[in-house]
């Protein structure tokens, strides 16, 4: 039996009947700002709670049923962030509650220093240490799968961002696909899931096409402004997903409307359904 990983964004468990599959790769696809890292903040921060705190699963999660299944902790790569800027991010985003749930068993790999490493960015501006002189002659893809072979498994996975990674002239594309072929596979081994973060309209089609084609799921955050209104609507869509899409035609859900909320995070505030 395939076990479901909620994502604890309650409503949407609900209209998943729970959860995606362990071992999911899931493309989070968005315009900026319109909830895709939200997403992910709020996913690991609020498993983190459930599994530490079984009186809060209910409220956390929607409940807890005998498929259901809470990994162990949040693993993380920054391809450009380092460790105090991913903090301040999260702080930024949700209260204290989430915040310190968000780095319970946490564990980080900062490649900044590699992405800048060729750069005209002076290293002042990204490192506080010697760490430019510690990195000489390594790459960003090895140190980065080095890392989550040792600390992938049993982990909610963020990988922030696939749209670093798409954009540094130091990453060679056709190498990049076989790496999310792999973490494709290797999430099933480890019974994790993995969010790839990708700003839309980044990448070229074609590369954009075969990524979608190697994902087992995407989740795409968008924008949505109109001239009766005076304010901007966020939007999730779900184009595809091995597992989970059948039950979203079910309920005959079009859309799912969004907002990101400092005390709960990444939160569904309705279901447009098909009429």
């Amino acid at each position: 039996m395939v076990r479901k990983i909620p994502t604890a964004v309650a409503a949407f468990d609900s209209i998943i009947k729970g959860g995606v599959p362990e071992g999911s790769l899931i493309m989070l696809m968005g315009e900026p700002g319109a909830g895709g890292l939200e997403f992910a903040i709020t996913s690991a921060s609020k498993l983190s709670i459930a599994r530490k705190n079984p009186e809060r699963r209910s409220t956390i999660i929607g409940g807890y049923n005998d498929d259901t299944y809470i990994p162990s902790g949040t693993t993380y790569v920054s391809i450009t962030k380092n460790e105090w800027e991913v903090k301040r991010l999260v702080s930024l985003t949700v209260n204290t509650d989430l915040y310190n749930s968000f780095f319970e068993n946490f564990k980080m790999r900062d490649l900044s220093g590699l992405y800048f490493r060729n750069s005209s960015v002076p290293k002042s501006w990204v490192s506080t240490g010697s760490l430019f002189g510690q990195i000489e002659g390594k790459d960003i893809l090895e140190e980065m799968v080095k890392f989550l072979n040792e600390n992938g498994n049993d982990s909610v996975v963020i990988i922030d961002s696939l749209t670093d990674l798409i954009t540094s002239p130091q990453i060679n594309q056709n190498i990049l696909i076989d790496v999310i072929k792999g973490l494709e596979k290797a999430a099933k081994k480890w019974s994790s899931i993995i969010y790839l973060i990708l700003t839309e309209g980044i990448a070229e089609k074609r590369l954009e096409q075969l990524i979608s084609d190697i994902v087992d799921g995407i989740l795409v955050f968008r924008w949505y402004s109109s001239e009766k209104y005076t304010i901007r609507f966020r939007y999730l869509y779900v184009p595809k997903f091995i597992g989970v899409l059948a039950h979203i035609e079910e309920e005959r859900v079009l859309r799912f409307q969004t907002k990101v909320d400092y005390n709960d995070g990444f939160i569904v505030t309705y279901t447009e359904r098909i009429r």
